[in-house]
């Protein structure tokens, strides 16, 4: 009884706690994807590809253009080696001799059309028709064999379109090469002028090529993303053929201003160095011989150079933006026409400048801003992501790789 009354007269300090018991534990919830995003880079350096490309256009002038094939692999080579995303870089595995095939075969069908077509115009348009219908089959191979021989993380890119899916897009082409038959006969060495018919034929023919270009460029640019592969992995875009009307509009009014700009600026000018009839001072005339040529030439690369700017950036950033790699990877493209600019009408300046010495430096500052304003958001984690893609290519690789054994892009 005393040691009962004992231990229930202890003090709590001295009591030992009841342990609760633990709550049961939940079963942990799946994680979630993290989406991740990652920006293109491009680390070349313009006095590595110097090097490159004064060897390659030294071999390619004492080879009668020969060894432009091989120059062509090497260039390709670096910039892919020197592209980035998520810290790997691309790989072009092209082949010279494939691309040495290529150019044998587009110079000789040059030199027939251009020759012919000097002599007998009307042979000329007929062989226009024949390199029509054979051009679906040439677009396909090139593209085919430039993507069989681009990869990244030992993955090669694929494209799978037939000749129909490339005629089909090209076909509009036809209404433009039926104007040739309707133009009438004359000879350009004659003294006489050539026949209203004639510039009515040339101006509908315009008109035509006009109104067809933004169907085939768009077209082109769906088949391409379309009907190619990473891998197993397949892109596709949401682009439509209006859209790059919606630019080729834009462009077109554009054009239109900067013509209208040229002719105010042109005019100002000529009156200002006396042009308009009335006989200048000596020190206007001297300013007339300087001024005159680089004021025409500053406006018309300047309004060019504004021009290739704008539809370059509105096509890569509508084609990009739009297009995806089996729907878990999507593409961002963020050119800006100004910066464009900026790059191409400098680029010409100092191109100009230095006999043509600057060529790999403004290369090299283009792709380097083209790489900076493209990235890609991945729904799920970008090494898983590959790593089933690769798991998913199948054996037959290498024999498309030696199928696609000539390259007909130039």
């Amino acid at each position: 009884m005393q040691e009962n009354a004992s231990q229930e007269g202890e003090s709590p300090e001295n009591a030992v706690p009841m342990t609760p018991e633990p709550p049961a534990m939940a079963e942990p919830s799946p994680a979630l994807p993290q989406p991740e995003f990652h920006r293109f880079s491009f680390s070349g350096k313009a006095g590595e590809y110097f090097a490159i490309w004064i060897v390659n256009l030294f071999l390619s002038i004492i080879t009668l253009g020969i060894y432009s094939a091989w120059a062509k692999v090497r260039k390709k080579r670096y910039f892919y080696g020197h592209t980035w995303v998520a810290d790997a870089n691309f790989e072009y595995h092209g082949n010279p001799i494939a691309i040495l095939k290529g150019r044998i075969i587009a110079f000789i069908a040059f030199a027939t059309y251009s020759g012919v077509g000097h002599f007998m115009p009307k042979v000329a348009a007929a062989l226009a028709v024949a390199l029509f219908i054979a051009a679906p089959w040439f677009i396909a191979r090139s593209m085919a064999f430039n993507a069989w021989n681009s990869s990244y993380r030992n993955i090669r890119f694929r494209f799978h379109a037939t000749y129909m899916d490339v005629l089909r897009c090209i076909a509009p082409i036809a209404l433009v090469l039926v104007f040739p038959f309707l133009m009438p006969d004359w000879d350009p060495a004659s003294k006489e002028p050539p026949p209203t018919s004639f510039w009515v034929v040339l101006v509908m023919q315009m008109i035509a090529a006009f109104a067809v270009y933004p169907y085939i460029v768009g077209s082109l640019k769906r088949l391409h993303v379309n009907h190619s592969a990473y891998g197993a992995a397949p892109f596709a875009t949401r682009a439509t053929v209006g859209a790059f009307y919606g630019i080729y509009l834009l462009t077109l009014g554009l054009m239109i201003l900067v013509g209208i700009v040229f002719s105010a600026i042109f005019g100002a000018v000529a009156g200002l160095v006396g042009m308009t009839g009335e006989t200048p001072s000596a020190s206007v005339a001297i300013i007339s011989i300087i001024l005159l040529p680089l004021v025409i030439f500053g406006v018309y690369f300047g309004m060019g150079s504004l021009l290739i700017a704008f539809t370059k950036s509105r096509i890569g950033n509508l084609v990009f933006n739009q297009s995806s790699l089996d729907g878990r990877i999507y593409f961002v493209s963020t050119l800006k026409a100004r910066q464009l600019f900026r790059l191409y009408f400098t680029n010409l300046l100092a191109i100009l400048f230095s006999l043509g010495l600057a060529i790999p430096w403004a290369t090299i500052r283009v792709m380097r801003y083209r790489a900076e304003c493209l990235s890609l958001n991945s729904e799920t984690s970008l090494d898983e992501l590959i790593a089933g893609i690769g798991a998913n290519v199948g054996a037959t690789g290498e024999e498309l790789g030696e199928f696609f054994n000539i390259d007909l892009s130039l």
